[in-house]
């Protein structure tokens, strides 16, 4: 994979590939970044743990990509307010959480 790729990106490949063994075309993955208030997102892509007052939005990297099997796979990575690093990491197979990890915030 060349250095144009995004490190969102290349975590959701790397995490497909390694974790659930699922080999995905980056050619064919859909990316969008996007900011979604809390009552836009399902509560598992919200950081709650992270926050004791939560931020009205944050902003996601969603990508998706479909396997061979005609599964849906969804990877989100959240990002601190304000700031270029993740605060969480979730994947998504056919709509369910099969990955979720908390990222506290190292500055």
């Amino acid at each position: 994979m060349g250095n144009n790729q995004s490190r969102e990106l290349q975590w959701f490949v790397d995490i497909l590939q390694n974790v659930f063994g699922v080999e995905v075309d980056t050619n064919e993955i859909g990316v969008e970044a996007t900011e979604l208030g809390m009552e836009e997102v399902e509560d598992f892509f919200v950081p709650r743990e992270l926050f004791e007052v939560l931020p009205e939005s944050f902003v996601y990297e969603i990508m998706i990509a479909d396997d061979p099997a005609a599964n849906v796979w969804v990877g989100a990575v959240a990002f601190y307010p304000d700031s270029p690093e993740w605060c969480i990491q979730v994947v998504t197979k056919n709509g369910d959480m099969v990955l979720r990890k908390v990222l506290p915030f190292t500055d």
